[in-house]
């Protein structure tokens, strides 16, 4: 007699990323997996953004935070040193990241705006040592942040991008001078994306990174999953015949418009999974 073969499950699940960017995942779980409760399947959900813990998954994460937390109401700032003010370490370089989102906050707070949102933010510091017998170069210190103030007009706007320009600095009043350069420029979305920004604060993987971001984000919504639409050979098909197939796609998902498809396949366990990009059509 034949054993019971067990049955198999394909998740489909959404993510939701602020008002115009989407990703859904499909991926196998188990059946305790699938007859998990609600508090389960949250886990489960928020679970994604750990697994893996590769350049693919720090790169999705970071999609989504930025995509959740950011338009193009928000700045891309790159901060760099004077050789004089070029820090000796982390715990140094952070600091100087600390005292300068301090500054922005006091001179918001002179500003007196009452429409103004809080200060959020995402920073990414980067250094490399050199390493000549891997062929490395040596990369000074510098920061990659993204920050935003929402509800600000147009002008006032204008006025912030000048005071962050500005307030990379050490002392005071007179005696006041600038660490390094600062540009700031104007958040552009792609397709209502920030993906492309988040390649680029996360190129040169090889690179020594740290992360810092400010407290209060808002997080991407995880609705209750679907785990009865697809089987492994519906998902075969889809990672293969229809990866490109835009019309399918939006045809599955209306009211989005469809980005691409990442396929992958293990060898291993010979399973397919994939995620796709979506944003939400303009009216």
């Amino acid at each position: 007699m034949r054993p019971p073969t067990k049955k198999q499950y394909i998740r489909e699940q959404k993510t939701i990323c602020g008002k115009n960017y989407a990703e859904v995942d499909f991926c196998w779980i188990s059946e305790k997996e699938h007859r998990a409760g609600t508090r389960g399947r949250k886990r489960f959900a928020s679970s994604l953004a750990q697994q893996g813990r590769n350049a693919e998954r720090a790169r999705r994460t970071l999609v989504q935070l930025l995509n959740t937390n950011f338009d193009e109401q928000g700045f891309s700032l790159t901060l760099t040193y004077e050789d004089i003010y070029l820090p000796g370490g982390d715990d140094a370089a952070w600091l100087d990241v600390q005292n300068y989102l301090q500054r922005i906050r006091r001179w918001l707070k002179k500003q007196k705006w009452q429409s103004a949102g809080k200060l959020k933010w995402v920073c990414v510091t980067e250094n490399q040592e050199a390493d000549p017998a891997h062929g490395l170069k040596e990369v000074r210190y510098h920061h990659h942040m993204v920050l935003q103030v929402d509800g600000l007009t147009p002008e006032q706007r204008a006025a912030l991008r000048d005071a962050l320009e500005n307030q990379w600095s050490t002392g005071t009043n007179r005696y006041r001078e600038p660490l390094g350069t600062v540009n700031a420029d104007r958040l552009q979305p792609e397709h209502d994306s920030l993906e492309g920004l988040a390649k680029y604060l996360l190129k040169s993987p090889r690179r020594k990174k740290r992360w810092h971001a400010s407290r209060g984000l808002e997080r991407p919504a995880y609705p209750r999953p679907n785990d009865t639409h697809w089987t492994p050979r519906k998902l075969a098909d889809a990672c293969t015949t229809l990866v490109d197939d835009a019309g399918f796609w939006e045809r599955r998902y209306p009211g989005y418009r469809f980005l691409g498809a990442v396929p992958s396949f293990c060898e291993e366990r010979a399973e397919w999974r994939m995620y796709i990009k979506l944003r939400r059509k303009r009216r």
